[in-house]
């Protein structure tokens, strides 16, 4: 009886990692799709910045921002429910990333080369927590795919 009863819960481990593994793949769609959001952001930021863009690239600029505000929100939830899910496994959390409104709302209301530069700073740092985050998550992938070998192992 030792033995099923083992097996069970081996099998019942194996169901939660891949749960995990199937968040952990949304998750790193979303990380995908923040990161190509953010470096338009970047680049129409730079061009803000550095060439005279005027009116209508602050305008896209800002559009660009708050698609990457939108895709860091999808990101901040599919990271919520992966914790959720390395709960059930005994792996650490990953943090959240975001990106304050007031960021926004500075270039908005302030757009010159003062706030252009802030923005610029504040994207540069949100791609570094965004790059900081992708390597969690890659550590994390082989870290359930290690996890799912071995018990593929013993059930063997």
């Amino acid at each position: 009886m030792g033995d099923q009863d083992d097996a069970a819960a081996l099998r019942a481990e194996l169901k939660e990692i891949h749960e995990a593994q199937a968040q952990l793949k949304i998750a790193i769609a979303n990380l995908d799709n923040t990161g190509t959001k953010l470096r338009e952001a970047r680049n129409w930021g730079t061009f803000d910045t550095w060439f005279g863009g005027g009116l209508f690239s602050s305008w896209i600029k800002r559009e660009k921002m708050r698609d990457t505000e939108l895709r860091m929100r999808h990101l901040d939830g599919s990271l919520a429910a992966l914790r959720k899910e390395l709960a059930d496994v005994g792996v650490t959390e990953v943090g959240p990333i975001g990106v304050s409104e007031l960021n926004l709302t500075l270039d908005v209301w302030f757009d010159n080369i003062f706030s252009d530069l802030t923005t610029q700073s504040r994207l540069r740092g949100a791609a570094d927590r965004l790059n900081g985050v992708g390597v969690a998550l890659v550590r994390l992938q082989s870290e359930l795919n290690r996890r799912e070998r071995a018990i593929q192992q013993q059930l063997n």
